[in-house]
């Protein structure tokens, strides 16, 4: 039951993030990234805009609990996939703060301008792009630890699902 517990709250925080990180493509980026360094006026200024006070706090747990979902579930059939999803997670986190963070931060951090930079709207586009596969690998490294919720958390026995079908043979 724990190990259930603590897994089905790793999956929740990891796909927190995805949907954050859905939110600031969809809603932040199109605007910000539309006309820089004319458009970037929101992160600058005596009240700019940071998502760090979420971000940072927000990644350390989702990565405390996959840990810990991976130390219950040490022991069961789980427990490759779920090594899987933390080394995925971990390589999109290196990326992340190797390529994908550091443009952006580049960007956003250009002196606003009553004018469009074209340089500026290429590089934003760019990074769009580089963000989006960014989030579609980090989602579907979350499909890993929803495999594992079928499999056993018996050390190598079937899961609910394969009994049925020893069941059925």
């Amino acid at each position: 039951m724990l190990r259930n517990t603590i897994l089905i709250a790793a999956i929740i925080a990891h796909f927190i993030l995805v949907g954050a990180d859905i939110f600031g493509q969809v809603v932040i980026a199109p605007v910000v990234l539309s006309s820089p360094p004319e458009s970037l006026a929101m992160f600058q200024g005596p009240y700019p805009y940071d998502s760090t006070i979420f971000w940072q706090p927000a990644n350390m747990i989702a990565l405390g609990l996959l840990i810990a979902s991976v130390a219950a579930n040490w022991r069961t059939s789980r427990r490759f996939l779920l090594l899987c999803w933390l080394a995925g997670s971990v390589l999109v986190t290196i990326w992340s703060l190797g390529f994908v963070f550091p443009e952006y931060i580049s960007i956003i951090s250009t002196d606003y301008a009553n004018s469009v930079d074209p340089d500026l709207v290429e590089r934003g586009s760019d990074w769009r792009v580089l963000a989006f596969v960014r989030n579609l690998v980090f989602m579907g490294i979350g499909l890993l630890p929803l495999i594992a919720l079928t499999k056993s958390t018996r050390q190598g026995g079937p899961s609910e699902a394969e009994k049925g079908d020893e069941a059925d043979a």
